[in-house]
């Protein structure tokens, strides 16, 4: 049995045993009796500190027999006999104790007939004292356990969104590798092979780059920016001249925290519907700032809108950058496209900014939330 059930019982029945001395002398000088202060904490430490032993008895009882729905027929029995020998046995205790105050051991014989007879004379309040310990003892593990699955559905729900998550982010690993890899053997076929050599190098640092990030739930947005920039140093050899790329992002927003692999999909986008559609030099452009704690980013492209490409808001990369920003932020975040034709495409996307401190676990437990579409 645990050091703090004992010390909380014999608090409890030590609380008891003063209230009922102080009542005992007052009810005294109401009634003009004079009653020494000792005289009546002596008794009352004699009738209540038995029901210590008892009590915790009880305890250790209900913790091995409860009395629920599917057991009670099995375990009832066993309190209705434990009750009148509990019961018994304290009462024993309560006149050794009234013996042992008047410095006098009157016999077996005497001591088990006193002990009989304030057993029938306290049966009710026993019986009150019994149930009350039992029922309290049977809440507070009902309530424990109650608790205890609690956080057992929680911990489930949290590893179910964390494979969620991880899932998600596994598809867009293969997603914009697959497109890479296809651009390289263009540029194979098309008789471009030191461009494509070029970019399977590119492919090769940006690969463990990507394994790296990906391995945690949440990079700062440095860390992706570098993914990002590693991204486009592959286009740069496909489109050579004709993309610009522009990347201004505040300190503060560098520090905050984002899912690995939020903007590549995005950019990718750019790339693909932006610059790749057009035969004139194009713009990618992404900016980062902190707003009354919020990160907010743009990517812009100047290509010919999404009236041009109506697939551009959907597709693997994009809608798994939803779905992981959903299983992350819940409703606390906003991922908006906005475009118009021949000025290109935009997308915003805002969370909270939060930034990793030092030595900080980044794979910290995840709450389950609702979804969210922005």
């Amino acid at each position: 049995m645990a050091l703090r059930t004992i010390l909380i019982v014999s608090a409890l029945w030590l609380i008891v045993a003063i209230v009922w001395a102080s009542q005992s002398v007052l009810a005294a000088n109401l009634q003009g009796n004079a009653v020494a202060v000792s005289d009546a904490l002596r008794t009352a430490f004699v009738q209540t500190l038995p029901w210590i032993p008892v009590t915790l008895a009880i305890v250790l009882l209900t913790h091995r027999f409860p009395v629920t729905h599917g057991t009670w027929r099995r375990t009832l029995p066993v309190h209705l006999l434990a009750f009148p020998l509990l019961l018994y046995i304290e009462n024993m205790l309560v006149v050794l104790g009234f013996w042992a105050s008047q410095g006098a051991f009157r016999g077996i014989i005497p001591l088990l007939t006193g002990a009989r007879m304030w057993t029938l004379s306290r049966l009710h309040v026993g019986a009150l004292v019994y149930i009350a310990v039992a029922a309290l003892t049977q809440g507070i593990a009902w309530y424990r356990r109650s608790r205890a699955r609690e956080l057992d559905l929680a911990r489930i729900e949290g590893q179910l969104a964390r494979a969620r998550l991880d899932a998600l982010t596994a598809q867009i690993r293969p997603h914009f590798l697959f497109n890479t890899l296809h651009t390289i053997g263009q540029l194979w076929r098309s008789g471009r092979a030191e461009e494509a050599d070029a970019m399977l190098d590119h492919l090769g640092a940006l690969f463990q780059r990507v394994q790296e990030s990906t391995s945690r739930t949440l990079v700062s947005l440095a860390e992706e920016l570098e993914t990002v920039q590693a991204y486009l140093a592959i286009e740069a050899v496909r489109f050579r001249d004709r993309m610009r790329v522009e990347i201004h992002v505040d300190d503060a927003a560098r520090g905050c925290t984002v899912p690995p692999l939020l903007l590549q999909p995005i950019v990718e986008n750019a790339v693909r519907h932006g610059i790749a559609v057009s035969s004139a030099a194009g713009r990618i452009a992404v900016s980062g700032r902190v707003v009354h704690d919020r990160l907010v980013v743009h990517v812009e492209d100047d290509g010919p809108g999404m009236s041009g490409n109506s697939g551009r808001s959907g597709g693997t990369g994009l809608s798994n950058t939803r779905e992981r920003l959903a299983q992350l932020f819940g409703d606390d975040h906003r991922l908006d496209i906005g475009s118009a034709s021949g000025r290109g495409t935009s997308v915003r996307i805002e969370l909270p900014a939060r930034t990793a401190t030092n030595g900080e676990d980044r794979r910290a437990p995840l709450e389950p939330t609702h979804a969210h579409r922005s």
